[in-house]
């Protein structure tokens, strides 16, 4: 909080860029967690974009702020708003926090069509919430809905073993390398089953 303090007054944006270089390097470093990316990582710098995740472990949304480091919002589940590190960090961003019970709908996923607009990122996972034992879920369409409407490309991000981190129900990180593959952007006309066998079909090779 207090880097961005003393670069607000560059512009809340850049600000909050500067947040998330700082704070994702450091806490991955800290923690001796290294980020194993295979794919285009050009594909990082597209903007405006939907980049969609498979979600294994609470250390998804530092990893996943580590990958596209700048101009990008994201959508949360509400108690990440209180989380000591990344709290302050995902309200700077302008993330979208949602409770559970909420789902995740055109309703909720609305207010991101104009951070769209303006260039930005989106990242969200399809399953909505995370996996408790790696597996993959089944996929909500509201990723697909987003980049539908908004005309954007929607990119997956394919995390292999990020739950080694940090498993479900554990509380501590573990140090290890987590591999990342990019894939190529695939049409919002997809059903939610085909994105999510995109996805399985990476996580078999």
């Amino acid at each position: 909080m207090l880097l961005f303090l003393l670069s607000a007054p560059f512009g809340r944006r850049r600000a909050a860029n500067l947040g998330i270089a700082v704070v994702t390097r450091l806490g991955l470093g800290l923690a001796g967690i290294r980020l194993q990316v295979s794919g285009d990582t050009a594909l990082l710098n597209q903007r405006p974009a939907v980049f969609v995740i498979n979600h294994q472990s609470g250390t998804d949304p530092i990893i996943v702020a580590s990958l596209l480091q700048r101009n990008m919002v994201a959508i949360a589940k509400h108690e990440l708003r209180y989380h000591p590190l990344l709290g302050p960090l995902m309200r700077m961003l302008g993330t979208v926090f949602v409770k559970r019970e909420q789902g995740i709908g055109p309703q909720v996923l609305a207010p991101l069509l104009p951070a769209l607009a303006q260039g930005y990122a989106v990242a969200l996972s399809p399953e909505g919430r995370r996996s408790r034992d790696g597996t993959l879920q089944p996929f909500k369409p509201g990723a697909l809905w987003l980049a539908q409407q908004a005309g954007v490309p929607l990119i997956p991000v394919v995390l292999h073993n990020s739950s080694d981190i940090l498993p479900a129900r554990g509380l501590l990180m573990r140090s290890g390398t987590v591999r990342i593959t990019l894939l190529p952007a695939q049409p919002a006309t997809l059903t939610p089953d085909q994105l999510r066998q995109v996805f399985a079909d990476a996580l078999a090779t």
